[in-house]
């Protein structure tokens, strides 16, 4: 075999080298933000436990950037103390009124329904979130779309910190434990952040509850509108693996 045709060989099988074929395997997703709009039923359980406590309630869009991190650390900002009783104590009046109303007050995303139809006929698809797994999987099945992902992850009851990284490693057990061809879509910093410690991309969904700087600012490779224009983003990443390109280098933004 010639050097060049050696270069671009990486299994061999019977004597013959043959090629590996790079190429989309799976999409990870983030939960809140991402595959729902979770802004009222965080945000009002949230306020209804200042409430609660005497506390002064914020407003649903000061309360945006505090959804999506571990819970326990958006507590400790809102409650200006990081005391574990006092966040462990804040934390269950929340989760006992959010376990109540998350089924009523949380929204689909635009598209779900039908990106997540399309998307899971194509590749296999996984859900990691930093919300507790006990109330993402009856979100997803009341959305009717938990049978569309061949793992959902979240995180335990513990307030033990647990870092997106962690999450999204559980997750790849869907993949054969294997990261490449794999992309995650997420809204806030740590997904990416989360993701790029296993060495997977990150599509930054811009209607979720990050924003552009947040998300360029911690290295995503894409952005994204909305749901609606995923499929076409990851169809072109898709080409350009299978062309043995980098799909980091196409146009940064996709409708």
């Amino acid at each position: 075999m010639v050097p060049a045709a050696r270069e671009r060989a990486s299994v061999r099988g019977e004597g013959v080298l043959h090629r590996r074929e790079m190429r989309l395997r799976g999409v990870i997703f983030d939960l809140d933000g991402v595959l729902i709009d979770s802004l009222r039923s965080i945000g009002t359980s949230l306020n209804a436990t200042l409430a609660a406590e005497g506390r002064p309630t914020v407003s649903l869009e000061e309360l945006r950037p505090r959804i999506g991190p571990p819970l326990e650390e958006t507590a400790a900002v809102l409650l200006g103390t990081s005391d574990a009783a006092v966040v462990a104590g804040f934390v269950a009046r929340y989760r006992e009124r959010y376990a109540a109303t998350m089924l009523a007050e949380t929204e689909p995303a635009d598209g779900l329904a039908e990106v997540l139809a399309e998307l899971s006929a194509w590749v296999p698809l996984a859900v990691a979130t930093s919300k507790a797994e006990v109330f993402a999987r009856p979100i997803l099945a009341a959305l009717g779309v938990d049978g569309r992902f061949a793992a959902i992850c979240g995180r335990s009851l513990a307030l033990d910190g647990e870092p997106k990284a962690a999450v999204i490693g559980r997750a790849l057990a869907a993949f054969e434990g294997r990261t490449e061809g794999l992309v995650m879509v997420g809204d806030r910093s740590h997904d990416v952040v989360g993701a790029r410690a296993h060495g997977i991309p990150t599509i930054g969904a811009l209607h979720g509850m990050g924003g552009r700087d947040e998300l360029v600012e911690a290295g995503a490779a894409w952005l994204v509108d909305d749901l609606r224009g995923l499929p076409r983003l990851l169809r072109r990443i898709d080409a350009a693996w299978r062309a043995g390109q980098d799909p980091r280098a196409m146009s940064f933004e996709a409708g």
